[in-house]
């Protein structure tokens, strides 16, 4: 127990430092951190008034000292977080969690929004978009000449839930930090959104797909790297709409030249 409390500063700098680099800050300074921030150990609280000054001047010293190297986390990290996750109502219709599959350094992200049952009990774990679309998925690849070893495929919303649940805005704010946490470990040469939650959920755009697409737009993973983003319909929705199949293998044809596969 005492070496895990000698390793909470380390680990709690660790943490800031992976915040920072994926910039979430800075944090809101409420009674709880308040509280925090003027906690004072027992063994200071007893110390004589110079052992005391000492600890007061730790934090002013450390101002100028380098960030902390980035927390090692991983995509098996991220995914045991999904599995736990409590953060919106939609875990009590979770069917199970989505994380995503794929290796962590590929050359293509692909992004949807959730996966829903088809209310025939054939969806299983393993699945991203559904068992018609993840098809449909494949046979695009193999199109642009891109294996699966190349591609990480992940949803916004990392719940499957059945086909009667609609997820909400709320319910893609509680999630979009996994999906941004990923792109900072994956570092994809490429990211292509599918659908209109996706888009906005990556691009943080309230257009509409169809203005959306046929280009390329910048996603920032950090000050000094941009990560190009192509936003395409989703597979769903070309299941059900054959004649928009066109524009989106215009848009499949442009992420392949952009990747050099032609």
């Amino acid at each position: 127990m005492k070496s895990e409390k000698n390793d909470l500063p380390a680990k709690l700098q660790a943490v800031l430092g992976y915040h920072r680099s994926i910039g979430i800050g800075p944090y809101p300074c409420n009674g709880d951190v308040q509280s925090f921030l003027h906690y004072m150990p027992q063994a200071a609280a007893k110390a004589g008034p110079a052992q005391q000054k000492t600890v007061d001047r730790q934090p002013a010293s450390r101002k100028n000292s380098p960030a902390p190297a980035k927390s090692p986390v991983n995509l098996t990290d991220i995914a045991a977080e999904v599995a736990a996750c409590h953060a919106c109502d939609l875990h009590k219709q979770r069917l199970y969690p989505v994380a995503g599959r794929g290796a962590d350094k590929v050359r293509l992200l692909i992004v949807g929004d959730w996966l829903a049952g088809d209310g025939q009990g054939s969806l299983a774990p393993g699945h991203l978009f559904g068992v018609a679309q993840d098809e449909m998925l494949s046979r695009m690849l193999l199109a642009i000449k891109l294996s699966a070893g190349e591609v990480f495929l992940t949803n916004v919303i990392k719940c499957a839930v059945p086909d009667t649940c609609q997820p909400q805005a709320t319910h893609v704010q509680s999630c979009v930090s996994f999906l941004r946490r990923q792109i900072v470990v994956l570092q994809p040469e490429v990211i292509c959104t599918m659908g209109v939650v996706a888009a906005r959920a990556v691009l943080e755009r309230s257009q509409p797909l169809s203005r959306l697409r046929g280009q390329f737009h910048d996603y920032e993973v950090d000050k000094d790297r941009t990560v190009p983003v192509m936003a395409t319909y989703h597979p769903t929705y070309l299941l059900q709409n054959p004649e928009m199949k066109q524009a989106t293998w215009a848009d499949l044809q442009l992420l392949a030249k952009k990747m050099g596969l032609v």
